[in-house]
C-alpha cells in the first residue's frame, strides 16, 4: 500500500513541466546524456535559498530544493528514471543534466522510499526553525518552489504556517506569499486561513502598544487581506469549495473579517488622539462599524451569521466549533468592539454594544472548554478570562 501510494504521488506530479516545456531547449549529446537549459531569466521558477541561521536549517532547505523542487524541472519521462532502480547504474555514470539560469544540475538515482523527504513534514519543520530575518527571506522561495513542484496541501497545513510565522511576528512575510499567490500557491481561500492571518495582524498593532506607524501598517495589511479575498487568485480551486450556500456571505463581507480592521482603526483613535491622522482613522472605524452592523443582525450569535450548514463543513466554518479556537480568534474582535464603542457616535455605539454583549455570551459558553491559546489571548487583552467575558452596561457607550 505504501509503495503504491508513494509511486502514485510521483506519477501525479508528471504534469509539472507541461507549462514550462516551451521554455526548455533540449539537446542530446553523442554520449546520449540529456541536457536541458532555460532561457536566462531569474523568474523561471527555480528556488534559491539564502544561508540560514543554523547548519541544520541550511541542510534541510537544500534537501527540499534538491529532492523535491529541482526534479520538477525535468520532463516526466526523464524524471521517472531518477526514481527507477532500473536506471541506477546508468545514472551513476551518466546523470540527467539540466541547466537553468546558468546553474548546471545533475540528477542520479534516488530511492523514493528512503531518500525522498516528506514534503509537508519538511516544509513545516523548516518554517518552525526560522528565527532571523535571513531565515524568513527563504519563506517565499520555499513556497514558490513547492508550488512549482505541484505539491498540494490542505487548509490545516497553511493555517499551521500562518500560526507559526504569526507567533514569531512574521505574519507580513506570509502575506507577501499570499500577494504572489500565482507563484506561491498560498491562497487565503478559507475562513480559518483568513482569521488566522487577521488575528496576527491585530497582534502586531497591539504588541506595538498601538504605535502610530505600526498601527497604520497593520490596518493596511488587514485591508490588503480584504482586497485579496476579492482577487480571483484566491478563489478555492475545488468546485465544491467555490459553491456558495443559500444566504452565505463571501469572506470579505463576513463580520469576523470586518471586525479586524475595525479593531485596528478604533485602537489607533483611542491611543493616538494627537495624531494628524486621527480624523481619518475615526472615519475608517465608523465605516467598518456600519459594515459590521449591516452583516451581523442584532441578537444573532457570531457563529450563526452564516448559514447553519456552513458550520458543519470542513472547508467553511466548522473550525469555529472548536471552543478554544473560537475563543482565541474572537478575543481581539471583542477588544475591538470595546474600543469602537468608545469612539463612534452614540447611536452606532449602542448597536455595537448589543453585538459586543452577544459575543460575550458566546465566549462565556465556550469558556469551560478553552485551553492555553484561549486563556493566553484573554490574558493579553484583558488581564484574565473572567474580566473579558463580563457584559458591558449600556452606560459604557
Amino acid at each position: 500500500m505504501l509503495r503504491n501510494s508513494t509511486l502514485s504521488a510521483f506519477r501525479a506530479s508528471d504534469g509539472v513541466l507541461e507549462s514550462a516545456a516551451g521554455r526548455i531547449t533540449r539537446s542530446i549529446t553523442a554520449t546520449h546524456r540529456r541536457a536541458f537549459s532555460y532561457t536566462a531569466r531569474q523568474n523561471a521558477g527555480i528556488a534559491h535559498f539564502t544561508p540560514a541561521s543554523t547548519p541544520e536549517l541550511t541542510k534541510l532547505l537544500e534537501s527540499i530544493r534538491e529532492k523535491i523542487i529541482l526534479p520538477s524541472y525535468i520532463p516526466p519521462d526523464q524524471r521517472r528514471k531518477i526514481f527507477s532502480l532500473k536506471y541506477e547504474k546508468k545514472l551513476q555514470s551518466d546523470p540527467i543534466t539540466i541547466e537553468i539560469d546558468g546553474e548546471v544540475i545533475k540528477f542520479r538515482y534516488m530511492n523514493p522510499f528512503k531518500e525522498m523527504p516528506q514534503t509537508r513534514r519538511s516544509v513545516v519543520s523548516a518554517v518552525s526553525q526560522f528565527t532571523t530575518d535571513e531565515d524568513f527571506a527563504n519563506l517565499r522561495p520555499l513556497f514558490e518552489g513547492i508550488a512549482y513542484a505541484k505539491r498540494k496541501f490542505g487548509s490545516d497545513f497553511y493555517c499551521k504556517v500562518l500560526r507559526t510565522c504569526g507567533n514569531k511576528g512574521k505574519i507580513y512575510d506570509v502575506l507577501d506569499c499570499a500577494r504572489s499567490v500565482r507563484r506561491t500557491g498560498f491562497k487565503l481561500d478559507t475562513s480559518e486561513k483568513v482569521n488566522e492571518a487577521l488575528f496576527h495582524i491585530q497582534m502586531k498593532a497591539f504588541d506595538s502598544k498601538w504605535d502610530e506607524a505600526e498601527t497604520k501598517r497593520a490596518l493596511r495589511k488587514a485591508e490588503l487581506v480584504i482586497e485579496l479575498l476579492q482577487d480571483e487568485g484566491h478563489i478555492p480551486a475545488k468546485a465544491e469549495d467555490r459553491r456558495m450556500l443559500d444566504g452565505e456571505l463571501p469572506l470579505y463581507r463576513d463580520p469576523m473579517t470586518l471586525l479586524a480592521p475595525l479593531h485596528i482603526a478604533a485602537g489607533f483613535v483611542v491611543n493616538n488622539g494627537d495624531s494628524e491622522d486621527v480624523g481619518l482613522m475615526l472615519e475608517k472605524a465608523t465605516d467598518y462599524a456600519k459594515d459590521v452592523i449591516r452583516v451581523w443582525p442584532e441578537g444573532k450569535s457570531l457563529t450563526a451569521v452564516q448559514p447553519e450548514k456552513a458550520y458543519e463543513m470542513d472547508n467553511k466554518m466548522k473550525y469555529l466549533a472548536e471552543p478554544n479556537k473560537f475563543f482565541a480568534l474572537c478575543t481581539p474582535l471583542l477588544h475591538g468592539l470595546d474600543m469602537a464603542i468608545k469612539v463612534v457616535e452614540p447611536e452606532l455605539a449602542k448597536q455595537l454594544l448589543s453585538r459586543r454583549n452577544q459575543l460575550t455570551a458566546d465566549l462565556r459558553a465556550a469558556k469551560p472548554d478553552i485551553s492555553w491559546r484561549g486563556e493566553s489571548a484573554a490574558e493579553k487583552f484583558y488581564g484574565d478570562v473572567d474580566t473579558m467575558i463580563t457584559d458591558l452596561p449600556e452606560e459604557s457607550q
